[in-house]
């Protein structure tokens, strides 16, 4: 698979590196008829058909030129944000990934890294428990929490000082890392994680019902951090001891 990551990176080198704001809204304000743009895709199919080893495949630059500039015109007319721009990096890569797949896999490579990957016992234990600790975990650390989530908002208009499912998406980071971190016996990590977030909650249990809100957010980190290390712990044994 050399070839696809090296293509790959030509990819991000050309995309985000080497393009800059100017070009990028020189393009959105002339869009087909900005110079820059077929710069940028001559600059794509250059750099694949460098990295390509047979040269005389010419058709691959030819459709990387393509098909970039269709992409890249298609973008030009939509909403900069983030659906639009995942949907233009993901059909970038998959132009790649396709003619990889055509010009340059060995026989049957598709066929047998699919069978192999889905016949992963190992790949579908630690699957399981990510979806186990992003998932079912957060509703059961949320009944677990209701007494006290209930006391320390009382009286509190947390609308006015937090944002929108923060706490919820800081919680399941911070359970995808430690979780990562016991399966990957990297131990230390989670002693960082736990003094990065004392650090940045320090100043949000200041003010009215600082005791309160100050033992909820420790008795919810401590419960989502005993979970996530107790599940990291099962998994690692059961993967070491099936």
């Amino acid at each position: 698979m050399l070839i696809f990551f090296q293509w790959l990176f030509g990819h991000l080198l050309i995309d985000f590196v080497l393009q800059t704001k100017k070009m990028v809204q020189h393009k959105r304000t002339h869009k087909a008829a900005s110079w820059l743009l077929y710069l940028h895709c001559a600059l794509h199919a250059g750099v694949i058909y460098l990295l390509s080893p047979d040269k005389t495949l010419w058709l691959i630059p030819v459709i990387v030129f393509i098909t970039h500039y269709l992409i890249d015109l298609w973008k030009l007319y939509q909403t900069d944000n983030l659906k639009s721009f995942l949907i233009d990096q993901v059909l970038h890569v998959l132009v790649l990934l396709i003619l990889w797949l055509v010009f340059y896999k060995p026989h049957q490579w598709f066929q047998i890294n699919l069978l192999a990957l889905l016949q992963n016992k190992t790949g579908w234990i630690v699957a399981t428990g990510y979806l186990f600790i992003i998932f079912p975990l957060s509703f059961l650390l949320g009944y677990g929490t209701q007494r006290w989530r209930k006391e320390a908002e009382a009286g509190v208009d947390r609308s006015a000082v937090s944002l929108s499912e923060a706490g919820k998406w800081i919680g399941i980071f911070e359970r995808i890392l430690v979780y990562t971190f016991v399966i990957t016996t990297h131990f230390e990590g989670i002693g960082f994680l736990i003094a990065a977030k004392s650090i940045l909650r320090f100043n949000d249990i200041k003010g009215d019902n600082v005791r309160k809100e100050a033992e909820y957010v420790l008795i919810g980190t401590l419960m989502s951090f005993a979970a996530s290390i107790l599940t990291g712990l099962v998994v690692t044994l059961i993967v070491k001891h099936p």
